[in-house]
C-alpha cells in the first residue's frame, strides 16, 4: 500500500567504493585534494560520522583520527540518481569527477584497518553512511 505523499521509488542508489584504487603518490593527493573540494558540500551528518570538529578525518572502522603520515586509503560513496547511475555503469571513475554534493561522502580509513575490515563491518558502516547521506535527501 502506498503512503500519501510518496509518488514512486527512492531514485537513488548508494554506491561505496571502500579503497579508491591508485597507483602514485600524486593520484591519492589528488583525491585527498577532491575530498576537500567536497568538504563545504558535505551533509552535517555525514560530516560529523567522518570528520572531527577541526575537520581531520575519523578512521570510521576504528574511531581514530587518521593523521598526517600515517597509511590511510581513501574511499567514498555516493546517492547516484538514474543518471548518475548509468554514467557509473560507462565509467565508474565519474564518481571522483563529478561537482561535489551533499548526496556524497569521502573519508579516509588506516590501511591496517582496511585490511582487517570484514564484509559485515562493510555493510554496517555502509548502513550508516548511507542513513546519513540520505538524511540530505529528505524534506520536511
Amino acid at each position: 500500500m502506498a503512503q500519501p505523499g510518496i509518488t514512486g521509488p527512492d531514485p537513488f542508489v548508494y554506491r561505496a567504493v571502500w579503497g579508491v584504487p591508485v597507483h602514485s603518490r600524486d593520484a591519492f593527493d589528488l583525491l585527498v585534494a577532491r575530498q576537500l573540494l567536497w568538504m563545504p558540500q558535505a551533509s552535517p551528518d555525514v560530516r560529523r560520522m567522518l570528520f572531527a570538529e577541526d575537520g581531520q578525518p575519523i578512521c570510521p572502522v576504528c574511531g581514530e583520527l587518521v593523521t598526517t603520515g600515517t597509511p590511510s586509503v581513501v574511499c567514498m560513496a555516493v546517492l547516484a540518481d538514474p543518471g548518475l547511475q548509468r554514467e557509473i555503469e560507462r565509467d565508474p571513475r565519474i564518481m571522483a569527477t563529478r561537482d561535489p554534493d551533499n548526496l556524497e561522502a569521502w573519508w579516509l580509513v588506516h590501511g591496517t584497518c582496511l585490511d582487517t575490515l570484514t564484509r559485515g563491518r562493510v555493510q554496517e558502516l555502509n548502513q550508516r553512511i548511507e542513513l546519513a547521506l540520505r538524511a540530505a535527501t529528505r524534506g520536511n
